[in-house]
């Protein structure tokens, strides 16, 4: 029996699982239930920190684009919606089954989600993220993935930017007690909860339009999240976080 498809205003695509199939029987009401308690539990307590200009672009309330690394994702993206509460905001999850997962937990988080990568649907998913920020949602977006080098920012963020004509504003987290993954090319960190996290946002970067060639800007957005890896740490009173080397031009 054929996979009952889901519907988007472009295509037409296969669900991640069948209707009726036991993941969705079975994850989706634990996912959501896990999701509804942690939300009403103080497991962390999120310090926002911003430059003078990223100060006032966040005061404005006008939506922008918060690009983050995979090694950080897992804090900016839950302690996004908690400094920056009443704030719209949206994000990209794919089309593989760690995508389905995602994008139930981040829709818990308040995340409207669209669904697509770089390698299958990004075009798709880039106009649904366009009329959101038209909405009035800001983008956030883990801009260095999903493959390797860690910090190397892909040019789909730099073109989202352009075509909006919004402000890249790059954004770091970092706990005083970490659980990483060294195996992993993102060295993906969690903090450790109940313990203060800092999210650290950096200086706005404007990306011009018509855009030309997207890899200054690419570099300009690496080297400052490298650069707020160390500014991170020193706001946290933590030990001083080494950034990752940004990708030679």
């Amino acid at each position: 029996m054929p996979h009952k498809p889901t519907v988007t205003d472009f295509k037409v695509r296969p669900a991640t699982y069948p209707e009726g199939h036991w993941m969705n029987r079975f994850w989706g009401p634990i996912v959501r239930g896990t999701i509804a308690v942690a939300l009403r539990v103080p497991f962390y307590r999120y310090i926002l920190r911003a430059g003078p200009a990223a100060r006032d672009v966040l005061a404005s309330g006008k939506p922008v684009v918060f690009a983050c690394t995979h090694q950080d994702m897992l804090d900016c993206f839950n302690g996004l919606p908690r400094v920056l509460k009443g704030r719209r905001l949206a994000t990209m999850a794919s089309y593989s089954r760690d995508g389905n997962l995602s994008s139930m937990c981040l829709q818990g988080l308040g995340y409207d989600v669209v669904r697509g990568s770089s390698s299958r649907g990004g075009g798709e998913a880039l106009v649904m993220l366009k009329g959101l920020f038209s909405a009035g949602s800001s983008i956030v977006l883990a801009c260095d993935g999903p493959k390797a080098p860690l910090g190397d920012v892909k040019p789909g963020t730099i073109h989202l930017a352009a075509h909006l004509g919004a402000p890249i504003l790059p954004l770091r987290a970092w706990g005083l007690q970490r659980l990483s993954s060294r195996r992993a090319w993102s060295r993906a960190t969690i903090s450790a909860p109940f313990l203060p996290v800092v999210l650290c946002v950096g200086e706005p970067i404007e990306v011009a339009e018509p855009l030309g060639d997207p890899r200054p800007y690419q570099l300009k957005v690496s080297a400052a999240l490298a650069e707020l890896a160390e500014w991170a740490s020193q706001w946290a009173n933590g030990p001083r976080r080494a950034p990752f080397k940004v990708a030679a031009e």
